[in-house]
């Protein structure tokens, strides 16, 4: 008797494999602990004292110091690459990114992404598909969203092109639109602790900001 071997790996999704209006629940779970704080605080040195102290935090009426709110993104994009962008050939960009909510230690993030555009490129080979995706916690809250689209590769040359459908995305997204967290309260705000010397009203449209140089003594 002899033994058909098959494959399990994920080959991910083609361009072909996309429709409008799929919502790809993507795996796996995440329960954000103190490691991916302390990791992302240490290769890419963050200087934010909302971030950096549960104490500093507390005075700014939240419970604790959030997650930094692009280390809650890179755990929600991750999560997105194996269904979006395994066959990629390009990642094209990003609009109408929103952060909706804190992430705090403790808290378990999903992602899920619905299709919204499709586009064949005119090579016949590759397409543009256009995802709106979705973190959630354990609470089924979204904690952010954004959209993205990505050049993917057709793994059937011949399959038929889809309609193409071009969302409109928004080119900025209004202040109104933005959410601050609940409860957040700069009254007692210690801009000493913060080494922020300046705020929004120091700052011109035009203005040139020359970084500061650091010497190795």
């Amino acid at each position: 008797m002899v033994k058909t071997r098959v494959a399990k790996t994920n080959s991910g999704r083609f361009f072909e494999d996309y429709a409008l209006g799929d919502v790809i629940r993507h795996a796996v779970p995440r329960t954000v602990s103190g490691g991916e704080r302390a990791l992302y605080h240490a290769l890419y040195p963050a200087r934010h004292a909302l971030y950096s102290s549960d104490e500093f935090a507390r005075r700014s009426g939240l419970p604790k110091a959030p997650l930094d709110d692009l280390a809650a993104f890179h755990i929600v994009f991750g999560k997105t690459v194996p269904d979006v962008s395994l066959n990629a050939v390009a990642n094209l960009g990003y609009a109408e990114g929103r952060w909706l909510l804190p992430v705090y230690e403790g808290d378990t993030l999903r992602s899920e992404s619905e299709v919204i555009g499709v586009k064949q490129n005119s090579n016949g080979k590759s397409g543009v598909v256009y995802v709106r995706t979705r973190g959630l916690n354990q609470r089924d809250e979204t904690v952010m969203e954004y959209v993205r689209w990505v050049m993917v590769r057709k793994g059937n040359l011949d399959a038929p092109a889809p309609e193409t459908v071009l969302p409109e995305l928004a080119k900025v997204i209004p202040a109104d639109q933005l959410v601050l967290p609940a409860g957040l309260d700069f009254s007692d705000y210690d801009f000493d602790l913060a080494g922020e010397a300046h705020r929004w009203g120091d700052y011109a449209v035009g203005e040139t900001i020359k970084p500061r140089r650091w010497r190795h003594r």
